[in-house]
């Protein structure tokens, strides 16, 4: 159980996936908002983030490949309403050029397709310490 309620928004374009870790994270006592594509989640982080000082979000897990708004084109979008928010970047797709972009981009981890649900939590915990 997490010490605090910590909200995380979750964006994948596989539904099943996206509802499979949000009811996983809720469970756990998380906090979590979803989007299945980019577009929808940069007005979530807009409503949600006005200004870094009151962002509602402790982090971000975001899908790499993606219709429209790939997860790293998302992520540079996303600091721009915060720049201390971290990501997860998962992905089935991303070769070493793909991760490579994501690091570039400030993405904290990039995680594999399927998820291990343990090293993720893990992940989790780390980011936000």
């Amino acid at each position: 159980m997490p010490e605090k309620s910590l909200r995380i928004l979750i964006v994948d374009d596989d539904e099943d996936i996206l509802a499979n870790l949000s009811d996983i994270l809720n469970d756990l006592g998380y906090q979590t908002d979803t989007a299945t594509c980019g577009e929808d989640a940069i007005g979530i982080v807009q409503q949600f983030c006005p200004n870094k000082e009151s962002c509602k979000f402790d982090l971000c897990l975001l899908d790499f490949k993606m219709p429209g708004i790939d997860g790293v084109e998302l992520y540079e979008k996303i600091v721009e309403f915060n720049p201390q928010l971290r990501a997860i970047m998962i992905t089935a797709y991303a070769g070493d050029d793909g991760v490579q972009r994501a690091v570039d981009a400030g993405t904290w981890k990039v995680l594999r397709k399927p998820v291990d649900i343990e090293l993720l939590l893990g992940m989790i915990r780390d980011a936000v310490v």
